[in-house]
């Protein structure tokens, strides 16, 4: 949209094929060790697992989330995040400075009220986080 001054970085979906529309169960690491949680997911019916120290993510097709959320909450809890996502099929790795400049563009994006929500596929260290606060 040229000229509004609205700027417009690309149309709806334009980078969706890079991401896959996935549900997405988070639980804070200390419900359970990563063990018990992968036994969990698994007998779910969970499709992956993620676990480290700021929480467990457990994937789950679309279609399978409620199902696989409420066994999980019968087991450990309510969940702090049941919902579909975007996520990213590969990621790419940025250095510090580059991360810290892409942090503040999604800061910006997401403080717009006609921004509903961002994904992006990107890894930055642990200290660029922590710096942030992030």
């Amino acid at each position: 949209m040229l000229g509004s001054g609205t700027p417009s970085f690309a149309e709806t979906g334009a980078v969706s094929f890079l991401f896959d529309r996935v549900g997405v169960v988070e639980f804070d690491a200390k419900v359970a060790s990563d063990e018990a949680m992968l036994d969990a997911a698994i007998e779910a019916g969970a499709d992956d697992v993620s676990s480290t120290s700021a929480g467990h993510e457990i994937y789950v097709g679309q279609d399978r989330l409620r199902e696989v959320a409420r066994a999980l909450e019968a087991k450990f809890g309510e969940p702090r995040k049941a919902a579909l996502v975007w996520k990213p099929q590969s990621t790419i790795g940025l250095d510090d400075e580059q991360g810290e400049k892409l942090l503040r563009l999604i800061e910006t994006l997401e403080e717009r009220d006609d921004v509903q929500n961002v994904f992006a596929n990107f890894e930055v260290s642990d200290a660029l986080m922590a710096k942030v606060g992030a």
